[in-house]
């Protein structure tokens, strides 16, 4: 049985998206940090150097020309590896962002819609944005910064123990510190706070949603008070955690200073010696060599700083990394059964809801049966359920009751071979910042542009898109072109139209089109290309369509 590829993600396998443009960025921030120790090196090495030979009266015979060049080449290879280094990172981090969102995409798209609600707007707009922002940064404010930290280390271990050979075990022991220990405290500390913090910008994010998206209401009644201290209470919770987060971010830093200070301590012991009221350096040490491994230390000091943050970074992607993955893609095909329309559809008792597990009380069970070739018009007041029927025929709503296809009973809910059976125009369709083309192709990614527009003449559309700019490639919405909603409606029933499934499902087509539109809307419905076998239609107008339609009243 071969294996099913996971969609769980982890660091490892988001390190391994574009893995040609993070070597590339990785590869110039190291060389541009090497250059950056080297040049504080040689510049120490120079300036010492320099001083001493104009002191013993060597300056005329001293080569000047040689480190000046070296400087200078430092310089710029600092200065350009920088620059490179952004340039290439956030073209990784882009792409790596496209990456995720899609994923994500590709996550919420698979899922039934009775899973979609459960999810809030604002936990959505927290995973989207604030848990992807906080993936994507890991590769540049945690992998890197500490890849720099280690080749650094590395640089000042070789330098130290070519000039004070007593040096490296010190040497050693400063890297474990800076490059496990501390970050490892930091962790330690903060973690919990890490979460917290996480954790409590998705409350305030989807509490601000909530609150805002009824704020008429609540000045109206006098209660925006009670909720700006709720959400006050809130910030104030926020910012306690991200002054302690800080705080421990200051203290690591203040640590990491220490340590570099006491390694500088610890060689100046190592190479000088107190005698007769005089400093001795060791005979087999070079003061210049010695000037210039100490502002070493200083260089890769200044690398190992990002690592104080570097907690924080790792504990917020793991945190964002984590939820992300709980909306990771179930494989919903294995609980599809077969069903293919036959003869005849028939439910018994049949009540759509919106949450899992508990119907509304005051919906009666719907009975009806339908073969082919008919129609079916369900009728009642506002508010009976005729939408919620509908949608739970079409499969977006769990419902109770029976649903039958030639009397054999089949389960429509998350099925997917029910779903390519089906075309459903819902009450309030969706026209999506596209191309005309674009909404249209979404009922059929394969149709010809000749399609589209016979579709769309049949709808009488046909000279209002001859009047586009652009004709099918007219960018539709708030930055394109606006469609009244009449068209926005008949647009969507096009893309109903376009999938020739053999059920058809409409909800209230007709509602804000003239007597003229209802006609051509209806003569395209019973048009031979695109009749269905099935049409169950509600619709509170009466219509061409009602002729040959039996009537299903809803209380």
């Amino acid at each position: 049985m071969p294996k099913r590829k996971s969609n769980v993600l982890t660091f490892k396998s988001l390190l391994f998206q574009n893995p040609f443009g993070l070597i590339v960025a990785a590869s110039i921030g190291a060389i541009a940090s090497l250059a950056a120790v080297a040049l504080l090196g040689i510049s120490g090495w120079f300036l010492s150097a320099a001083g001493l030979a104009a002191v013993v009266g060597t300056a005329l015979t001293f080569d000047f020309l040689t480190p000046g060049a070296l400087v200078r080449l430092m310089a710029i290879l600092r200065t350009a590896g920088r620059y490179g280094e952004q340039v290439f990172s956030h073209d990784h981090l882009l792409g790596l962002l496209r990456t995720l969102r899609l994923w994500v995409w590709d996550q919420r798209q698979s899922l039934p819609f009775i899973d979609l609600n459960k999810q809030t707007k604002g936990d959505l707009l927290q995973r989207l944005i604030g848990d992807l922002d906080q993936i994507i940064k890991w590769p540049l404010a945690v992998a890197m910064p500490w890849l720099y930290a280690f080749l650094g280390c590395i640089a000042l271990a070789t330098l130290s123990a070519f000039i004070v050979p007593s040096l490296w075990p010190w040497v050693l022991l400063y890297s474990a510190l800076q490059l496990v220990f501390l970050p490892w405290l930091a962790h330690r500390l903060c973690s919990v706070a890490v979460f917290k913090m996480q954790a409590l910008s998705t409350h305030r994010r989807a509490r601000f949603m909530s609150v805002f998206g009824a704020l008429i209401t609540l000045t109206i009644r006098g209660n925006w008070a009670g909720y700006a201290s709720k959400l006050k209470t809130l910030d104030l919770r926020q910012k306690a955690l991200q002054a302690y987060i800080q705080k421990t971010s200051s203290i690591t830093k203040y640590l990491s200073q220490c340590t570099t200070f006491a390694l500088m301590a610890v060689t100046l012991i190592q190479v000088l010696a107190y005698k007769n009221d005089v400093l001795i350096l060791d005979e087999g040490v070079q003061a210049t060599w010695l000037v210039a491994l100490l502002l070493a230390m200083l260089a890769v000091n200044e690398l190992l700083q990002p690592l104080s943050n570097a907690f924080i970074a790792q504990g917020q992607s793991k945190v964002g990394l984590r939820r992300l993955n709980q909306i990771a893609l179930h494989d919903h095909g294995e609980r599809a059964t077969v069903c293919k329309l036959g003869e005849t559809i028939r439910f018994d008792n049949l009540i759509g809801r919106y949450q899992q597990g508990a119907c509304q009380s005051d919906l009666k069970g719907v009975s009806a049966e339908i073969e082919l070739t008919q129609s079916l018009r369900i009728v009642g007041k506002s508010g009976a359920g005729k939408s919620t029927l509908l949608a739970a025929l079409a499969g977006d709503l769990p419902f109770s009751g029976s649903l039958f296809i030639d009397d054999n009973e089949v389960s429509i809910t998350s099925n997917q071979n029910w779903y390519k059976q089906v075309a459903y125009l819902p009450q309030n369709p969706i026209i999506f910042q596209q191309s005309l083309s674009s909404n249209l192709r979404l009922g059929a990614p394969n149709a010809t542009d000749q399609e589209l527009i016979e579709v769309l003449n049949i709808l009488g559309l046909g000279e209002w898109l001859e009047s586009l700019p652009n004709g099918l490639d007219t960018l539709l919405g708030n930055q394109g072109r606006d469609v009244s909603g009449g068209q926005a409606r008949r647009i969507a029933l096009g893309r109903a139209l376009l999938r020739k499934s053999g059920l058809m499902l409409l909800d209230e087509p007709f509602d804000g089109l003239d007597s003229t539109s209802i006609q051509r809307v209806c003569e395209a419905i019973e048009n031979n290309k695109y009749r269905p076998d099935f049409l169950i239609y509600v619709s509170h107008i009466n219509s061409p369509l009602d002729r040959n339609a039996m009537s299903l009243p809803v209380e």
